[in-house]
């Protein structure tokens, strides 16, 4: 396929196959990062104790308790569950046009808006958790500790973390800063977060490092809520020596959509991931 967009016939080229594995890697990036906007979704000091008021989590998904109480000295456990992937469209449909399966563990030391506080997710193989578009699902298996360093700033990191779909399987190791950002209007839909940090991804004998050089900005309203809608990512591959820049923005619109363009050696293409 080709894609003309714009007037400059020199920075925009047609896509070509090489670029496949960065348009991979980006969109299990996607399904990683959306992981987080369930989470928050349920651990908010608000909603862990008032199912009804959850904004993401579809009818359907149920929390199951495990440990109820901080004072016990071992913390907060919850388990949420989709249930199976069933038949296509898989899982259930979430209020964020994402559709889910499977399970999430959250595992808290204490109220998740305090500073200092320790989240712990387990997405275990015995009930693997599948997110995506109902058609092509990605399974994520392993651990991710999320602390809270700040009252808008959280700490992620994670260490063998697995992404499986149809066209890829990656082993994942980030160290990622989020940032939370609250609008000035009393309208929550306008809130949004940012990313940093470093990724590392593994699939076979080939590596490769994701540094995010620009944020990347997710919004909170259900339709942007999937996507990223912008920042800047330089990748760089154990296969090639080439400089790559992925950019979520194109347009500099922050286009609620899966348009970015990949830049190879000052060479660009419009893709979707």
């Amino acid at each position: 396929m080709i894609l003309i967009l714009g007037c400059n016939s020199v920075d925009v080229i047609e896509i070509r196959d090489n670029h496949k594995s960065t348009e991979t890697c980006i969109s299990l990036l996607s399904e990683f990062l959306s992981t987080f906007d369930i989470i928050k979704d349920v651990v908010t000091s608000e909603n862990i104790f008032n199912p009804d008021k959850l904004t993401v989590l579809p009818i359907g998904a149920e929390l199951v308790y495990l440990d109820t109480t901080f004072f016990d000295g071992d913390g907060m456990d919850v388990l949420i569950r989709f249930g199976d992937l069933g038949i296509s469209p898989h899982g259930l449909l979430c209020k964020d046009n994402k559709y889910r399966s499977g399970g999430i563990l959250l595992s808290l030391d204490q109220d998740y808006l305090l500073d200092n506080s320790t989240l712990k997710i387990s997405l275990s193989i015995d009930e693997p958790f599948y997110s995506g578009d109902g058609k092509q699902m990605t399974k994520l298996t392993g651990g991710l500790k999320f602390q809270r360093i700040e009252t808008d700033r959280i700490k992620v990191k994670c260490n063998e973390f697995k992404l499986v779909n149809s066209e890829a399987d990656i082993l994942m190791s980030a160290d990622l800063d989020i940032i939370e950002v609250k609008s000035n209007t009393l309208d929550e839909l306008d809130d949004h977060i940012c990313v940093g940090g470093d990724i590392e991804l593994q699939s076979g004998s080939e590596s490769a490092t994701f540094t995010i050089t620009s944020p990347l900005l997710k919004q909170t309203d259900y339709d942007c809520l999937r996507f990223i809608s912008n920042g800047q990512i330089q990748v760089d591959k154990s296969s090639t020596i080439s400089d790559i820049i992925v950019d979520f923005d194109p347009h500099q619109d922050l286009g609620c959509d899966r348009l970015i363009t990949i830049t190879t050696n000052g060479k660009r293409v419009f893709t979707h991931y």
